[in-house]
């Protein structure tokens, strides 16, 4: 406030006009019942547009699945069109700034054209491809919503990820998270921190994973397993997925995303709070899994290496 700026004491404060000080405590008051009116307006307008464009696209799913088409095609289609459902939403939200570090495009041209080398490579041999593992941190909904929205066409057309079961009965979402191929994991408790999975129900998840990686599929995933509580410390990472990336010597990326729980808070149902969101792409194991942890072992002290 203007009158805190000319005033270098409590004492002169005190000898300010009783009706300066209340018109300028109501001013204030009345300034922050304002934002907190157009946050939610701007939450309730972001949280019906993302509803419409989930209805649409669940819609246009029911009907491509009805097209004579592999199972690929099903599934990429069914991606691009929840990218583009959820691109439309944020479109209409402009108070949502979303801003990528400078090289954001210029990365992902790097790695795409690494790939593409890799695939080749695999053709003349006659294996697998060697696949891309991407790794995001994890604070909000907002993550997936944002990845999403953010990938190249290509990477959302080949990309899967694992869910949590709940997920896949929830409405709408249910249909979105099946017709895309996203993996179910089966939690035997829904508590935070317990991560003990269902042994028998994840052997049948894990060969369909098996499965869409020798295909020439990726895989995107929190590697902390959960949202992050304080999201200026990273988790530990969940052994399994790092265990599949040494398995088939994956190529690892890093998307780094800061902000996001300003726009859509960690219990939050719905999101779309005004604010300001960055994110970027770095390459962590582009020559794969398994030389990246030699490098590690060769550089870490003699105790470390273990």
């Amino acid at each position: 406030p203007l009158w805190l700026r000319h005033t270098s004491s409590p004492s002169r404060i005190s000898s300010l006009p009783w009706w300066y000080l209340a018109g300028t405590v109501a001013g204030l008051c009345q300034a922050a019942a304002m934002g907190a009116f157009l946050g939610q307006f701007a939450r309730t307008c972001y949280g019906v547009t993302l509803a419409i464009n989930m209805l649409w696209t669940t819609a246009l799913m029911n009907i491509v699945y009805l097209i004579p088409m592999g199972r690929k095609w099903h599934q990429g289609m069914c991606l691009v069109l929840t990218q583009l459902g959820w691109r439309i939403a944020l479109l209409f939200a402009p108070w949502v700034k979303c801003q990528g570090d400078d090289d954001y495009v210029e990365q992902w041209s790097l790695v795409l054209s690494l790939m593409a080398d890799y695939q080749a490579d695999a053709a003349r041999e006659g294996k697998p491809p060697r696949p891309l593992f991407i790794l995001a941190n994890h604070t909000s909904f907002f993550d997936t919503v944002l990845g999403v929205v953010k990938f190249p066409v290509q990477v959302v057309w080949r990309v899967r990820t694992y869910m949590s079961n709940h997920l896949f009965k929830l409405p709408v979402l249910s249909t979105i998270c099946k017709s895309v191929g996203h993996f179910p994991v089966h939690f035997t408790s829904s508590e935070s921190g317990k991560f003990k999975v269902d042994a028998e129900k994840m052997e049948a998840v894990e060969k369909s994973v098996d499965a869409h990686l020798k295909d020439g599929g990726w895989l995107c995933f929190f590697p902390e397993g959960q949202m992050n509580k304080e999201p200026d410390k990273i988790l530990p990472f969940r052994f399994g997925g790092m265990k599949r990336a040494l398995e088939f010597d994956a190529a690892l990326v890093m998307l780094v995303f800061r902000g996001n729980t300003d726009v859509w808070p960690l219990k939050a149902q719905v999101g779309g709070f005004p604010g300001k969101v960055r994110y970027s792409l770095r390459t962590v194991a582009m020559d794969g899994a398994k030389a990246f942890v030699e490098m590690a072992r060769s550089e870490a002290n003699p105790e470390e290496r273990d």
